[in-house]
């Protein structure tokens, strides 16, 4: 049940970020939902998998301490920055420059993560 839930708000997650992302890519005489796609293809896998997984387990903590949502949405954001950070590593790695990628990164990391765990939260009222 959980696992299909989850699924299911990643899914409304991706679709609806595909639309948004656009917005923060806006450059003269560039297509911006060709440049939002090539974003969202980096980030949906993201959201299926990093995503997916640490939304469980925070659930599965928040639900056994009997924590806030405010603590579980804080706890998704760290989940989200801890993503991001191993994103930026791997381009130091790779031998690119992490600097204009990590401000981006992170607003595109709260925003997925903002609409991931509102939608969540409205699909638990729903099915309930």
């Amino acid at each position: 049940m959980i696992l299909s839930q989850k699924l299911f708000v990643a899914t409304l997650t991706a679709m609806f970020t595909f639309f948004i992302l656009p917005l923060f890519f806006i450059e003269e005489n560039a297509n911006d939902y060709f440049i939002g796609f090539v974003v969202s293809s980096v980030t949906i896998p993201f959201i299926f998998t990093f995503g997916l997984l640490t939304s469980m387990l925070i659930r599965n903590f928040c639900h056994k301490y009997h924590l806030k949502k405010i603590i579980s949405f804080l706890l998704h954001i760290v989940s989200g920055v801890i993503c991001l950070m191993t994103f930026a590593v791997y381009i130091f790695i790779t031998g690119g420059s992490p600097e204009g990628y990590i401000q981006t990164g992170l607003m595109i990391a709260l925003l997925c993560i903002t609409v991931f765990f509102y939608i969540d939260i409205v699909m638990k009222k729903i099915s309930k």
